[in-house]
């Protein structure tokens, strides 16, 4: 017999080529390669969304958020999971995008805040105004 590409599973189990339960580990296989592709798309997804809040959040030079902040502001509890965002934020660090500031060895005294720091507007004092005049 030639196989075709009309041949069925159920044809090629009952000739004896292939056995019935390669089939069902071919189906496992095919469902953790799914549920892998989706969670890395839903990772970028959250990613993004998560670097545009801090650009929201971090916008003062030396300005600091913590993970839960971030959470509850891009709609924790019903559109993310805590471990969604954490993930999010380490990979942004890895990306060099983030840093962990920790003020102790605390676990919730970690903070986040990125790498490139936005520039402190430079204020004058009213000596270097009468310096300038002189």
């Amino acid at each position: 017999m030639t196989i075709t590409n009309e041949t069925t599973i159920e044809t090629l189990i009952a000739l004896g080529i292939i056995k019935s339960t390669i089939v069902g580990e071919w189906n496992s296989k095919a469902v953790r390669k799914v549920k892998r592709e989706d969670k890395r798309r839903r990772a970028v997804t959250v990613k993004a969304i998560v670097h545009e809040k801090l650009k929201e959040l971090l916008v003062e030079a030396g300005a600091t958020v913590q993970h839960r902040s971030v959470w509850l502001r891009i709609g924790g509890r019903t559109e993310f999971t805590r471990d969604e965002v954490l993930c999010a934020l380490r990979s942004l660090r890895e990306d060099k995008v983030l840093q962990n500031v920790r003020t102790s060895g605390n676990n919730f005294q970690v903070f986040w805040a990125f790498v490139a720091q936005p520039e402190v507007p430079v204020f004058s004092t009213l000596e270097d105004v009468v310096d300038d005049k002189r």
